[in-house]
């Protein structure tokens, strides 16, 4: 209903307030794509509210690339509300994957303050999503292990070029299956 809305001039910006699983806020993110003018909100935990704060401090994204680039299956591990260790992403896809993260220094849940924060997120994003691509090829399934706020897993969609980015596979953390699923792919 939005996408024909938006095509047709009838929606000039959006507002999105997004809560849901992990996987489908990505979902929504690559439907919506960036073309729209658009703002993405955080639902903050403390204080309870989706205002963007004005004075925060300066959230560093930091990108760890594997050891050994030449392996057939090439994972990210967005940890940045919480920790994920390489030993859960080694469940999934083996012990020979190679296995990028983008992080911050002390992942937690209520980190992201600031439309800033946002912002840098995507410019992070955007790079690292260049760098997996010439590291490994263009033809490469990029395995997506989000723990990641509500915002930025809009954004992870949105920031996705379809026809110049790798395919995804979004996984998602189930504790009654014993660790991360595979959603679905965003080709």
């Amino acid at each position: 209903r939005v996408k024909s809305r938006l095509i047709m001039g009838d929606i000039n910006h959006l507002s999105i307030f997004a809560l849901a699983p992990q996987p489908l806020l990505i979902e929504l993110g690559h439907l919506l794509s960036d073309i729209p003018a658009a703002q993405v909100y955080q639902l903050h935990r403390e204080p309870p509210n989706w205002k963007w704060q004005e004075d925060t401090d300066k959230v560093e994204y930091v990108v760890q690339r594997p050891a050994n680039i030449d392996h057939k299956s090439v994972a990210l591990i967005l940890a940045l509300s919480a920790k994920i260790t390489p030993d859960r992403i080694a469940n999934v896809l083996g012990s020979s994957a190679a296995i990028w993260t983008l992080t911050i220094a002390h992942p937690n849940n209520d980190f992201l303050k600031s439309r800033e924060h946002l912002s840098a997120f995507r410019k992070s994003f955007r790079t690292l999503m260049d760098v997996i691509k010439a590291e490994h090829g263009q033809n490469t399934l990029l395995h997506v292990f989000p723990a990641v706020p509500v915002s930025i897993a809009v954004e992870i969609g949105r920031v996705r070029m379809p026809k110049a980015d790798l395919a995804l596979r979004i996984y998602d953390q189930n504790s009654g299956t014993g660790g991360f699923t595979v959603a679905f792919d965003i080709v």
